[in-house]
């Protein structure tokens, strides 16, 4: 979820050039929806742009078929076509407030999670990206993300075994985006679970499970089910 200005992202991103329209806040936001992301270019101008969240393989002959993954496991970028070129060349950022995980009660109900920094004054949480462009026959462009995900560190691990990688500091940034590294060898040491304590979870409204309702009320606190862990 987002509800950041393009202004603070500006600030807390150091970016150099903004190409993104500013998108309206959602607490709340699925697979296909746009996104913030944030790359350089080869001259190393960090740029705020926006992508669709599912990615779209340039090679691929149809964008409304195959999979669109919204994920790319950390361990496997280099086997699968989707990823092992965008991890050389095409890497990103994208910044958000928070995101949700979800935990299977007995019965079967789902009860969301929002998980976001643990202090209030850092910022958005930074997670590591891969984009790609689809070019359709008639020449309209198609830019779509997807987030690197790794194994959960041990507070993520109660709720589900994966994470999205964060990377919590600038120069993990720097390192990340940097143009002239085109070896995967040089960043994927970067993906690794967060830091113990680094994030802050807690149980939120169920009503996150339906993707049309949305505001900054479903991340009011819930009391914790009793039967979840």
């Amino acid at each position: 979820m987002s509800s950041s200005s393009v202004s603070q992202l500006v600030h807390w991103l150091r970016i150099d050039e903004v190409v993104a329209p500013e998108l309206p806040p959602s607490w709340n936001v699925a697979p296909s929806r746009d996104l913030y992301v944030v790359a350089d270019t080869r001259d190393r101008t960090r740029r705020l742009g926006v992508m669709r969240w599912g990615l779209v393989p340039s090679w691929s002959t149809d964008p409304s078929s195959g999979p669109r993954p919204i994920n790319a496991r950390a361990e496997s970028l280099h086997q699968r076509p989707a990823f092992s070129d965008a991890v050389a060349h095409r890497r990103c950022l994208v910044p958000v407030d928070g995101f949700y995980e979800w935990k299977r009660l007995p019965g079967g109900a789902r009860q969301p999670w929002f998980i976001t920094v643990g202090r209030a004054d850092s910022g958005p949480l930074v997670l590591a990206g891969l984009w790609d462009r689809w070019v359709s026959p008639d020449g309209d462009p198609l830019v779509t993300v997807a987030v690197v995900t790794v194994a959960a560190n041990d507070d993520m691990a109660r709720l589900h075994s994966r994470m999205p990688a964060v990377l919590a500091q600038p120069e993990d940034w720097d390192r990340w985006l940097d143009p002239a590294t085109d070896d995967p060898d040089r960043v994927t040491p970067l993906l690794v679970p967060a830091d113990p304590g680094f994030l802050r979870l807690r149980p939120v409204d169920p009503r996150v499970n339906n993707v049309a309702n949305d505001g900054s009320d479903l991340l009011a606190e819930v009391d914790e089910p009793a039967s979840l862990f």
